[in-house]
């Protein structure tokens, strides 16, 4: 899948890297992944590394302006539990908790994911 931000000319490239047979969850789940998206407008790869020097350091002038207009973009560091808890909307099958390793609904084991 190919996503493309037309102003900036960014494209990313999400790749599906595998299926798995003996997954139980009736949702997908993302397993790993790196770093975020640039927010909207931010000024093509030079401006999206700038962006995240000054986002990131609290001690910098403008740290606070850039956060303030990166929370108006609805900008979000990568967060895999965040992603993972949204991704638990998109419901494809029913979940076989008689194969998964629970304590009331509780995951305690799964080999996929972090416990």
């Amino acid at each position: 899948m190919v996503i493309e931000d037309f102003g900036d000319g960014w494209e990313f490239i999400i790749r599906l890297e595998d299926i798995v047979d003996d997954y139980y969850f009736g949702y997908p789940t993302l397993l790993d992944g790196a770093e975020t998206a640039p927010p909207e407008d931010v000024g093509g790869i030079p401006g999206f590394y700038e962006f995240l020097q000054v986002y990131r350091d609290e001690k910098h002038p403008e740290h606070e302006e850039m956060k303030a207009w990166a929370d108006s973009q609805g900008f979000e560091e990568y967060d895999l539990e965040l992603i993972n808890e949204l991704l638990k909307a998109i419901t494809y099958k029913k979940t076989e908790w008689d194969k998964i390793n629970h304590d009331r609904y509780k995951i305690i084991e799964d080999k996929y994911r972090k416990n």
